[in-house]
């Protein structure tokens, strides 16, 4: 596989993951001119006697306290160790991955002032495989100064790092078993590692980009659940003629991957509206994913320093708080939670034979077996702790540096919590669509296109809900399964037909 090519330019989200899952990289001669005119810049803002912001001064409540040049290699160590304060558990390898190649694409805007070398000693540790340990606590999301400490300290020899072979070691060691040598920053090059929101950042768009991956498949589990409730498909046609621009586009997903359906209505007029009005909840769920992902697309190429440098002067800003990318992060969270009250009230509804039709709790035996009556208390408690996970972090804000630092965005909290929602919402899912295959059992429905597809996949190696195997073995069988399902275009579906990923994705 090609190495990518930074620019500091455009990232694509693909490019992103990529890189966080093991690919090189390089780093663009234009890209690295703009890193040597932005490094000059600083220089002669230093030469002419400019205060900057952390390189001439200390930062946060001492920021009137200067420091000389004479001491500036000692305050870049000293710099470094105070915001080495991270706490917990080590983040994924993927996120710390994505989060430096975050930060390299914004240095080779040319933008922060650092120097070349700095690029240089990043690209080295992602294409050795070299992740410094960065532990999950300690960033507000004003700048993760708390955690990039651990990177800044990998990059000189410090700390812990996860080797090639993902072995936990000191950096010293992995940056000689290497053959790197540990970095000397310039003047500005620390607090560039410093000030920025790359881990926040990266933090979402790793599971943004995971549930993009996903949305195609969960909507196939939807289509599994209608043609086991046997519910209407008229609403598809009304949002497709009248619906919201993403709403036209979840109907016309629908309607291309269930093909003529192979199910019939089983009551009058309409549906619950878990069932009918998904177009209008996934719709809205997918207005949410376009717009954290155009928000991500301007992180991933913007630099977001304090200072930062343009025309040659370095000047003092409030980038490093994230919040328009925080506050649609947390819509998309909102969103989230939207689709799964609809996921829970569709098992729920399935279970039910007053709305279903069919057996209570979807047992074959009706009197002898349990079925889903206890699956729907797990059902209920996944749904629910990811419904807790929808508190507006960012309004959360408690001033620091004494009162100075009195704005935060909270991105990491928002990153942790879309982690552990994407999380449970796996099973959930899986519990639905186990649910919707037994449903189609008991209907007799013989859905076509998707739906079929999902259900011949499970059919395979799935037993039924039919108490006799534990609940939890058949949820994690289910899991593994839809975790290897081809998402369409797949074999079953007819090729004359245009890809419905084309619709969905516009």
């Amino acid at each position: 596989m090609n190495d990518i090519t930074l620019t500091g330019k455009t990232l694509p989200l693909a490019d992103l993951v990529s890189i966080a899952d093991g690919r090189r990289i390089r780093l663009s001669e234009a890209a690295l001119r703009e890193v040597r005119a932005g490094q000059r810049a600083l220089a002669d803002a230093l030469a002419r006697g400019e205060g900057v912001y952390g390189t001439t001064s200390m930062v946060g409540a001492f920021k009137d306290a200067v420091v000389t040049p004479e001491d500036r290699p000692h305050h870049t160590l000293r710099l470094m160790r105070s915001h080495q304060l991270g706490f917990g558990e080590a983040l994924p390898v993927r996120t710390v991955r994505a989060a430096m190649l975050i930060r390299l694409n914004g240095i080779l805007s040319g933008h922060t002032g650092a120097g070349p070398d700095l690029a240089r000693a990043l690209e080295a540790l992602l294409n050795t495989g070299i992740t410094p340990v960065v532990p999950e606590y300690g960033s507000i999301g004003c700048a993760d100064v708390g955690l990039m400490g651990h990177v800044g300290a990998v990059l000189m020899g410090e700390g812990e790092a996860f080797g090639p072979d993902g072995k936990r070691l000191s950096a010293a060691v992995l940056l000689k078993r290497c053959g790197l040598r540990a970095f000397v920053p310039g003047p500005k090059d620390m607090m560039t590692v410093l000030s920025s929101n790359a881990l926040g950042v990266a933090g979402v768009a790793l599971v943004v980009a995971e549930i993009r991956a996903r949305l195609p498949l969960w909507l196939g589990i939807y289509t599994v659940s209608c043609a086991g409730f046997g519910a209407f498909r008229i609403p598809w046609e009304a949002a497709r003629r009248t619906g919201m621009p993403t709403e036209q586009r979840i109907a016309r997903f629908l309607e291309r991957v269930s093909g003529d359906g192979g199910w019939t209505p089983r009551r009058n007029l309409q549906d619950p509206l878990s069932f009918r009005c998904m177009p209008q909840i996934g719709g809205a769920f997918l207005a949410a994913l376009e717009r954290v992902e155009a928000s991500l697309a301007y992180s991933f190429s913007h630099c977001d320093d304090n200072p930062i440098l343009l025309d040659g002067r370095a000047l003092t800003s409030g980038a490093s708080l994230p919040l328009s990318l925080a506050l649609d992060a947390q819509a998309f969270v909102l969103a989230l939670c939207h689709y799964v009250r609809g996921v829970l009230g569709r098992i729920l509804a399935l279970c039910r034979n007053d709305l279903s039709g069919l057996s209570r709790n979807l047992t074959f035996e009706p009197g002898r077996q349990v079925a889903f009556g206890a699956a729907t208390k797990l059902a209920a408690d996944l749904a629910t702790s990811i419904l807790r996970e929808s508190t507006p972090a960012s309004l959360y804000q408690v001033p620091v540096a004494n009162g100075f630092e009195d704005e935060a965005s909270y991105l990491p909290s928002i990153a942790r919590a879309l982690r552990l929602q994407c999380t449970l919402l796996e099973p959930l899912v899986a519990l639905e669509a186990m649910a919707g295959r037994q449903a189609v059992r008991l209907s007799g429905a013989t859905p076509e296109g998707l739906p079929g597809a999902i259900i011949a996949a499970l059919s395979q190696d799935i037993p039924w809900l039919d108490d006799s195997h534990a609940v939890g073995d058949v949820l994690r069988a289910t899991e593994a399964v839809l975790a290897e399902f081809p998402l369409p275009p797949a074999p079953e579906f007819d090729s004359s037909q245009s890809d419905p990923m084309e619709c969905l994705y516009a």
